[in-house]
């Protein structure tokens, strides 16, 4: 959903941001006026991004180095950020061809239109998260905190605000022991692969009833677990089959997946001590 536009409020601004959540920054933006505003920002938060003008910029600079986090226009020149944003899911795919691809790229979309749908569209085509025009460094550094983290990040530390799963809502489902945490963990974690699994061959065989279908098992069992990142992905996919339309559905499967392999990494720690009980073969 859309941030608010908030005021920057005393004491909401941390210089040492970076510091905390250390990450590789691309700011996406053909209007010169948008791009000096947005690194002026991420500055003020102790960041040092990289510019693209559009959005054939970007993957040149991501041929060249890997990002972290990406604040990508949405309208511009040359290669939309829709666009843009497909083709960076899609080459995530192929990590032999394309390494600086292979870890997880946040990008949050950023566009002045606020038009009903839009975040819709934007999640659909692989995107994390909204931001509003004209961006305001609270809301950035919202963003940052929620999304920071990410595996890719040299040393990075997960923020206890940017954690995929909700652990006190994952801990209330079960009897109270780290063997029942780790039970339901593993449950989630297999019934999950083998739907995405299903998803992926749905999508490629372009079941759309199918997609529908299995995305809202998917998204209703992350929402009781507390996966709350992956659910709104498996809403977008869920409306994709509803409408009949999976153009633009491999892309929407390339962003579940990656945010699924964030969800494997964090819950990893918790399902051990239940495979560590296990004696069977």
């Amino acid at each position: 959903m859309s941030l608010p536009a908030a005021q920057v409020l005393p004491g909401k601004v941390d210089p040492r941001l970076a510091s905390r959540l250390p990450m590789r920054v691309l700011v996406c933006e053909d209007n010169v006026i948008n791009q000096k505003v947005t690194v002026r920002l991420l500055q003020q938060l102790g960041y040092h991004p990289d510019l693209a003008g559009n959005g054939q910029e970007a993957l040149a600079r991501l041929d060249a180095q890997a990002y972290d986090l990406i604040f990508m226009d949405v309208l511009m020149p040359e290669l939309d950020g829709l666009e843009a944003t497909r083709e960076i899911r899609r080459r995530q795919q192929d990590p032999a061809r394309h390494p600086n691809f292979g870890s997880r790229i946040v990008i949050v979309a950023m566009t002045a239109t606020a038009q009903p749908g839009d975040r819709e569209k934007c999640i659909a085509a692989g995107m994390d998260d909204y931001l509003s025009k004209p961006v305001r460094l609270e809301n950035v550094r919202i963003v940052i905190e929620r999304r920071g983290g990410s595996p890719a990040a040299n040393g990075a530390a997960e923020s206890p605000t940017a954690t995929p799963v909700d652990l006190a809502r994952l801990r209330e489902l079960t009897d109270g022991t780290e063997a029942g945490l780790g039970e339901l963990v593993d449950f989630f974690l297999e019934q999950t692969t083998l739907q995405i699994e299903q998803l992926v061959g749905a999508v490629r065989d372009g079941q759309a009833d199918r997609v529908r279908s299995i995305a809202h098992s998917c998204a209703g069992a992350s929402a009781t677990c507390g996966v709350r990142e992956l659910v709104p992905l498996l809403r977008a996919l869920e409306q994709l089959g509803l409408e009949q339309k999976l153009a633009s559905a491999d892309a929407a499967c390339a962003a579940v997946m990656s945010e699924f392999a964030r969800v494997r990494v964090f819950l990893a720690t918790y399902s051990q001590p239940a495979a560590e009980g296990t004696t069977g073969g």
